[in-house]
């Protein structure tokens, strides 16, 4: 009797330490799970953290790119429009060049050339050239094109004198404050706006172009 209550003693002293093993196994791998677990999450909210880190530059170079070509074309567009330079009215130059080839013709009151001129019929054969008719009298031509100041004149802007007391005289700028005209002293010839004569019966000009 004896030996089988040690016997069964033993059984139960073996069991209950085999329990314990296994209850303190199982709170090992349970903590080894939670463990991992938890080190998962680290890792992956770490690697979250270094995503955004990364992707985040990305967005301010692309940024930073577009703004540049944007001022870029601006500024081209402005330097572009700021060089820009007409210079002298074309015909305006050609008409008093043209009338060069009529220097030393003879001035016959009343004719409109081309051997012999008065004053108007210079000028309004001269324009006639480049397709511009003029009225046939100085002070009928002052109200043709549009009026200049004498400190804005160019060559070809019809220039005019009160001779008589009214517009009696026209003649062509040609620069420099010279004017080539038909003078009533006898020919086509060049004289100068601050000639005391003509500087003092200076009544205005006008352009035709």
């Amino acid at each position: 009797m004896i030996s089988k209550r040690k016997i069964l003693t033993k059984a139960v002293a073996i069991t209950v330490v085999c329990a314990a093993v296994a209850m303190v196994g199982a709170e090992s791998i349970s903590a080894d799970t939670s463990a991992k677990t938890k080190q998962g999450v680290v890792l992956k909210t770490s690697e979250l953290k270094v995503n955004k880190v990364i992707v985040s530059p990305k967005k301010v170079e692309e940024q930073n790119t577009v703004q540049p070509s944007r001022s870029s074309n601006t500024t081209g567009k402005k330097n572009t429009s700021s060089s820009i330079n007409r210079g002298v009215n074309k015909s305006s130059s050609q008409v008093a060049n043209y009338a060069y080839n009529f220097l030393g013709r003879p001035y016959v009151y009343g004719a409109n050339g081309p051997n012999a001129f008065d004053c108007s019929g210079f000028t309004s054969y001269v324009y006639r050239h480049f397709g511009v008719s003029l009225p046939r009298t100085a002070s009928s031509q002052f109200s043709a094109g549009s009026a200049v100041s004498r400190n804005n004149l160019a060559p070809g802007d019809l220039v005019f004198f009160n001779t008589v007391g009214y517009l009696g005289h026209v003649g062509l700028y040609i620069g420099g404050g010279d004017f080539i005209h038909a003078a009533s002293s006898g020919r086509v010839k060049i004289s100068s706006l601050s000639e005391g004569y003509y500087r003092t019966r200076y009544a205005g000009a006008r352009r035709v172009f």
